[in-house]
């Protein structure tokens, strides 16, 4: 009888990450500032909250990073997690500092090939809040 190992989530943590700190790391070199990492309202959480360039306008960051070609990252955004990141910026625009703020939602893509630099895509205003 064959054993079979369970697949752990330490892998794509890891990979999800180092994403998120390339993710920042660009956003940065293109005038954002990074409020937050990984933030986490109730059941609902952002992996980055930046501010524009234009220092008036939160941005919503959602990073996904994959390594391989099978897969584009951004694919995954789907309307489920669309909805959990409205219902978070739902959430942010009632807290003092984020009240009266313009708000946008960001995807960043990331394609990090098993050898050579990451390839990382910047979505500005992903999709649009329905909330």
């Amino acid at each position: 009888m064959r054993l079979l190992k369970r697949r752990s989530g330490h892998g794509r943590r890891v990979v999800g990450r180092r994403g998120e700190r390339l993710a920042a790391r660009h956003l940065r070199r293109a005038g954002y500032r990074i409020l937050h990492r990984n933030l986490t309202i109730g059941r609902d959480e952002a992996d980055l909250i930046a501010l524009d360039p234009d220092r008036r306008t939160v941005v919503i960051v959602e990073v996904k990073t994959r390594t391989g070609d099978y897969l584009a990252p951004e694919v995954n955004i789907n309307r489920s997690k669309r909805y959990r990141l409205m219902r978070f910026a739902g959430k942010l625009a009632k807290m003092k500092p984020y009240a009266d703020r313009p708000m946008r939602f960001d995807a960043v893509a990331i394609c990090w090939p098993p050898s050579g630099a990451p390839e990382v895509r910047h979505y500005v205003s992903a999709f649009e809040s329905v909330v």
